[in-house]
């Protein structure tokens, strides 16, 4: 099933939700610098999850570091790099870049695209994968969250 999204005037296909479970936080962040520009943290979560679609059957852990930038005003933002493990021993890497935002009264919220390398055939091609992930965190830290995955076409 493919999602339309409509963007000042454009059409642009959010293709089949690939992967979705939850996320855990693997421990407080660490403040790497604070200055007029915002605050630098580094953060580490992990993540099991199940396949849809394109990645039935494909169930997999994700480990991710993020290095986030928050601003005293704006949108924080954050660079990821992580491995992902399938059930059956196929692993690769990703990469991506995330946007964060508070929702009124409620837990955050963020989106993200990642790219995946990887050099198993099976997974091959994830390589040519974009995906655009969302979170919601499950409480206002981050210490839990649901995360999808889904093709961009």
């Amino acid at each position: 099933m493919y999602h339309q999204l409509y963007l000042r005037g454009k059409n642009m296909v959010l293709g089949e939700k690939l992967w979705e479970g939850k996320g855990k936080s693997a421990g407080q962040g660490f403040i790497k610098s604070v200055g007029m520009e915002g605050i630098i943290s580094e953060y580490s979560w992990t993540a099991q999850v199940k396949g849809f679609g394109r990645a039935k059957g494909i169930d997999a852990n994700i480990n991710v570091t993020a290095i986030m930038k928050s601003a005293p005003k704006g949108v924080p933002a954050a660079k990821d790099q992580g491995i992902f493990m399938t059930m059956t021993g196929d692993m690769g890497v990703l990469k991506g870049f995330d946007l964060m935002r508070m929702t009124g009264g409620g837990n955050p919220r963020a989106v993200g695209l990642w790219k995946f390398m990887t050099t198993s055939e099976k997974l091959g091609w994830m390589n040519d994968l974009i995906a655009l992930v969302t979170f919601e965190a499950l409480d206002p830290m981050w210490m839990e969250s649901n995360i999808t995955i889904y093709e961009w076409k």
